[in-house]
């Protein structure tokens, strides 16, 4: 296949996809695109792979991911969806007094599409955006994780869960009643997993029925206090209600338009 040939499959594939507010399977995705099936295919798994699109792991149907946004967000207007949702990421890390973000499943890992430094992150160089980073030690991937069937996160994500974390197959009995506790609470809290004295809190970013994206603060767990996280999950969860409230309102699922 030609350079040339490629890029407009692609494009045709990335329409076809867009086109379909609620997600799009891979025999109408190619039949929209005018593809064969596995050619349709190899095409979407590179966008998957590079988080341009999504697919559901329950409804098996692909939609454009807020990850395509870092790529395009400097091109956007001031009103664009993505320059909103940084703007709310970044009152939050002021409010907060910590660094903030924004992230979206990348199975089998979460990806934060953006990021604001805290104030007081000073003499530290900021994380690069986009990043991937594990569900199982992440608060985020724990809300994320937490609104999906366990059914699910166990066939979506048993395998990887069984391979990198430090107690293999043993692992996934108990996060799923971690991921209980979240779901049950509301909100995700870490502290010393992703990283020694590195602290988290998320909560989840409701789109309609469902939890695409979450939202969350972090910083050393010396000032993630038991008397300040109170406060603290307060802040994010009214980030999560503005972003939700921000995304449902768009003509996607997930804000992209």
């Amino acid at each position: 296949m030609s350079e040339p040939g490629l890029v407009r499959r692609t494009m045709d594939v990335l329409r076809a996809v867009a086109a379909h507010p609620r997600g799009v399977g891979l025999s109408d995705a190619a039949r929209a695109a005018g593809l064969p099936k596995s050619t349709c295919y190899r095409v979407l798994s590179v966008l998957e792979e590079d988080d341009w699109v999504a697919l559901d792991p329950v409804t098996r149907r692909y939609h454009v991911s807020l990850g395509l946004l870092p790529v395009v967000g400097g091109l956007l207007d001031e009103n664009g969806v993505y320059p909103r949702v940084r703007a709310i990421v970044t009152e939050l890390a002021a409010t907060a007094g910590e660094t903030a973000g924004f992230d979206v499943l990348l199975p089998p890992h979460v990806r934060v599409v953006a990021q604001a430094a805290g104030p007081q992150l000073i003499g530290q160089t900021p994380r690069p955006v986009p990043r991937t980073q594990p569900v199982w030690c992440t608060s985020t991937g724990k809300v994320l994780l937490a609104w999906l069937d366990a059914d699910a996160v166990t066939e979506g994500y048993g395998p990887e869960l069984a391979r990198s974390t430090p107690e293999g197959d043993a692992f996934l009995p108990r996060f799923l009643d971690t991921l209980q506790q979240v779901r049950e609470q509301g909100y995700a809290h870490t502290a010393d997993e992703l990283e020694p004295g590195a602290a988290s809190l998320a909560a989840p970013v409701r789109v309609g029925d469902h939890v695409p994206y979450a939202v969350w603060v972090g910083g050393p767990t010396f000032r993630f206090t038991g008397e300040r996280l109170p406060q603290l999950i307060g802040h994010v969860r009214a980030a999560a209600t503005e972003l939700g409230g921000l995304l449902s309102a768009t003509s996607l699922p997930g804000g992209l338009r």
